[in-house]
């Protein structure tokens, strides 16, 4: 899955005029481009030992994509706090840019994964923006309680319920989807996945 980027663009543009002789045009333009992208690094443990990291770049949904925009510039309120969710590797997955938070385990092309020891989904434990960039230090895990197949995470926030199970209800916003880039995982009872996700622009 190719990383989906939110691009912003900037303009200004200066044009001086001389009515004598001729005209003589001087134009001055300035353009910056706010491209926010993100990936999950996740860590595969199993009996104490690492069996494999994989990284899922992350593709932002229209959903996300105007959080964003109308929190910056629409006087949204913020959302405060975010979580992380695993998307279940059965059937064929299919996230897409169209997909919400109302259509987990809906009608998105993916269903969430269940099947992990922590009561709720964890919480991702970001620090402040360093040079443009949005991390957790520490990372989030997830101990797996059955075998089974996972493709990819998600993060999402908002809401009523947002660190709920299998929540979809309340006006939560569903920031992305991600596929992982070496295909779906198999995990065993008891493994731990270990996740750090970065944002930058």
């Amino acid at each position: 899955m190719s990383v989906d980027r939110l691009a912003i663009r900037e303009g200004l543009a200066c044009e001086l005029v001389r009515p004598a002789a001729g005209t003589t045009i001087s134009r001055l333009k300035l353009q910056d481009v706010l491209s926010p992208k993100g990936k999950f690094i996740v860590e595969h443990w199993r009996e104490g030992a690492l069996i494999g990291t994989y990284d899922a770049p992350n593709l932002i949904t229209n959903e996300g994509k105007n959080a964003l925009l109308n929190v910056m510039f629409h006087a949204a309120t913020q959302i405060t706090t975010w979580y992380l969710l695993l998307i279940d590797g059965a059937g064929s997955p299919t996230p897409a840019a169209a997909d919400t938070y109302a259509q987990i385990d809906g009608t998105n092309g993916w269903d969430e994964w269940h099947d992990y020891d922590e009561a709720t989904r964890p919480e991702w434990t970001e620090g402040a923006s360093s040079s443009q960039t949005v991390t957790n230090a520490s990372p989030v895990v997830f101990t797996i309680s059955a075998s089974g197949s996972v493709y990819g995470l998600a993060l999402v926030g908002g809401g009523t319920t947002p660190s709920t199970k299998s929540d979809a209800a309340g006006g939560g916003t569903l920031w992305n989807g991600a596929a992982f880039s070496s295909g779906t995982v198999t995990v065993a009872d008891n493994d731990q996945l270990k996740v750090t996700y970065s944002v930058s622009a």
